[in-house]
């Protein structure tokens, strides 16, 4: 049989948390887990059942990919993973394909010498995440009125003394906060956490964390840094079971919350924009980040031909599915990735068959004509057209 069952590879970030991933696959060590990943990128590469990597596997048989093998360089174009978030992630940035291929370039010299360096891979970054629980994230810069509105009266006498000063837009806010000496940092995390303490309102719904919530969260997390402000300068989105989330690749972020299945380009490139320990690049963050106001919507579903959800986000690169029980017959089409979250799936092509249970991911050849059966809900990874 063609279908092929593949294992992921298991990410223990400190901000996963310890039982969504180990109730899908098993296997619990005690660690956070906080990613699940699928896929050929090097930094965790699938393998088959016995053993060899899948990457091997696609350059042994071009009929994986298809017409697609050159144009996605012999690996899958895309990364589907599982994400489990237990504490706030780093505010972070991705690239465009042109700024990723420039930053890669520019990098080389660093990247031989064995530096720090910003971009992982020369792979653009845009990614959805489809909500298996409800997920609480921040998304995107408000209009600077309202920020300075909610500093103003948040933090009243710095301000006043700063901040006021520098509220002209929200890329002169965002750059001005990080310019700002120690001193001044300490100061005003002092009066804002103050400032929220003596607020009566809620840090917490029952479902979603509040704007109050997360910036307490992240003076817990990462103390002393400016980042814990953002919540205020960024906007709040909640998604509930089954509601998806499309983040542009220029776009500030972070999960805060929850539990996720997430499908990007094969890429890792992930600038830092603050709440972090890690390398940070704000002249770099400058030159690809979007300073523009926007209000985040949801990505509207749309059923396919073949009777599956589509998450409609805006791009070619990769498409996300979903399928609920039932029985589905699928023509063709690119090549894809196919996930349990519950329950158990049944593939037939031709007189055979294979079965994946919760957990379970099978890689599917472009162009293939097969059967699904499925008990439970399964997501579904398609590779698309370089944009």
């Amino acid at each position: 049989m063609r279908i092929r069952k593949i294992t992921g590879t298991v990410k223990d970030y400190d901000w996963g948390n310890k039982d969504f991933i180990p109730s899908l696959i098993g296997g619990y060590d005690g660690k956070p887990q906080a990613e699940l990943w699928f896929g050929t990128h090097r930094l965790g590469e699938s393998r088959t059942e016995d053993g060899e990597p899948l990457s091997a596997v696609i350059r042994s048989d071009r009929s994986c990919l298809g017409a697609d093998y050159d144009e996605y360089g012999g690996e899958l174009p895309m990364l589907l993973k599982i994400l489990a978030i237990e504490k706030p992630l780093s505010l972070q940035c991705h690239p465009t394909r042109a700024q990723a291929e420039d930053g890669w370039k520019r990098e080389e010299k660093l990247r031989a010498e064995g530096g720090v360096c910003n971009y992982q891979d020369p792979n653009p970054k845009a990614e959805i995440i489809a909500a298996l629980s409800p997920i609480t994230a921040m998304c995107g810069f408000r209009d600077i009125e309202v920020v300075s509105a909610d500093l103003a009266a948040l933090v009243p006498a710095f301000y006043a003394k700063k901040l006021k000063g520098m509220s002209g837009s929200v890329k002169e806010l965002y750059l001005g906060l990080y310019k700002l000496s120690e001193d001044e940092k300490k100061e005003l995390l002092s009066e804002f956490s103050a400032s929220l303490a003596a607020d009566r309102s809620e840090n917490w719904n029952g479902l979603f964390l509040t704007r109050k919530g997360i910036s307490e969260e992240c003076l817990e997390e990462y103390p002393g840094d400016i980042g814990a402000v953002f919540p205020y300068l960024m906007n709040v989105v909640t998604l509930q079971i089954g509601e998806a989330l499309f983040l542009e690749p220029d776009t500030l972020h972070a999960y805060v919350f929850g539990n996720g299945v997430e499908l990007m380009n094969a890429s890792d490139n992930v600038l830092r924009g603050g709440l972090t320990r890690k390398h940070m690049d704000l002249g770099e963050l400058e030159r690809i980040m979007s300073f523009s106001s926007i209000t985040p919507e949801k990505v509207r579903t749309e059923r396919d031909g073949f009777g599956r959800t589509g998450y409609m986000a805006p791009t070619s690169e990769f498409r996300l599915l979903s399928a609920s029980s039932g029985s589905y017959v699928v023509n063709g089409g690119k090549v894809s990735l196919v996930l349990a979250v519950e329950g158990s799936a049944r593939f037939s092509e031709g007189c055979e068959s294979l079965t994946i249970g919760k957990g379970e991911c099978v890689l599917v050849p472009a162009s293939l004509e097969y059967s699904m059966n499925v008990h439970g809900r399964v997501f579904i990874a398609e590779g698309g057209s370089r944009e």
